[in-house]
């Protein structure tokens, strides 16, 4: 790789820094929305949350121009009502919402995602240091969350569960949810899920931050479903309910990277096979509006 190749990812890595703090503060606001109508009782049910939230993140992100040592452009647009638990794959994917991020910066061309199930929250108490105790309404509650963790990871180990309350939204990794804890602990957690956390669960904005900071989320599209020979499959037969994508480029607008391109070559990493889906993916859902 030469020296300006390395210069270019230097700055675009430096950029995402810049990005996930800027999509951090946009997510604080879409929690903060959120949290507002769960306290007015304007959201009854996860489906609902799940579509608020990320219309909301769509209306941060979509079409901003972030300032950063290599200037970004940002577009996003959220699928939302795309069907019914019963209608989808929901009850075997257990996830209800995916996101998606491309980018196509100098010296970086990527995509990636992971799936993820809302889950209506309660807090049942903070400590003086501020820690959250979220928990789930039932134990039933809690064992349906467990059921939908198993089948996500049957997909991706990137999997999460996001907890909704009217005083906070947590995440949660699906893997961290399961494992061995029946033996370990005979009683279930359900009203206090991160109470094997020593941090509480990660605040929903922080964990957006993460992930466009390329510190999350894994090459999704291409990995077998149940029943499907891919995600992108699962997708294209309406198996998601809400989907997020996020594509992330220079303020001047790069030459399109083909599978053929000297570009690649001077590429530090080979691209994912997700980079190349992503058109496909973008035709299939534009479709199904």
């Amino acid at each position: 790789m030469t020296d300006d190749n390395r210069s270019s990812l230097a700055r675009s890595s430096n950029s995402l820094q810049q990005l996930a703090a800027y999509v951090h503060d946009v997510a604080v606001e879409a929690a903060a929305r959120t949290m507002g109508n769960l306290r007015v009782d304007a959201i009854r049910n996860e489906a609902t949350v799940t579509e608020r939230f990320l219309a909301y993140m769509e209306m941060g992100l979509d079409r901003k121009i972030v300032d950063a040592d290599e200037p970004l452009r940002v577009s996003a647009i959220a699928f939302t009502d795309r069907g019914t638990a019963e209608e989808t794959f929901e009850r075997e994917t257990g996830a209800d919402m995916a996101c998606f991020i491309r980018y196509d910066l100098p010296g970086l061309r990527w995509a990636k995602g992971f799936l993820g199930q809302s889950k209506m929250g309660k807090v049942y108490s903070v400590d003086d240091d501020g820690r959250v105790h979220m928990g789930l309404t039932s134990e039933a509650d809690y064992d349906q969350m467990i059921v939908d963790c198993t089948a996500m990871r049957r997909v991706t180990e990137e999997s999460y569960v996001f907890f909704f309350s009217p005083e906070a939204v947590t995440v949660e990794k699906a893997s961290a949810l399961l494992g061995d804890r029946g033996e370990m602990y005979p009683n279930k957690p359900w009203q206090d899920i991160h109470m094997f956390r020593e941090d509480g669960g990660v605040n929903i904005a922080r964990f957006y931050g993460a992930f466009a900071g390329c510190q999350l989320g894994g090459t999704l599209l291409e990995k077998p479903a149940v029943g499907f020979n891919s995600v992108l499959d699962l997708i294209n037969a309406r198996g998601i309910a809400v989907i997020l994508l996020l594509m992330v480029g220079t303020a001047s607008p790069m030459p399109s990277l083909q599978r053929d391109s000297a570009e690649l070559k001077a590429l530090p990493f080979e691209v994912p096979e997700t980079y190349w889906y992503w058109p496909q993916l973008m035709a299939t859902l534009m479709k199904g509006r």
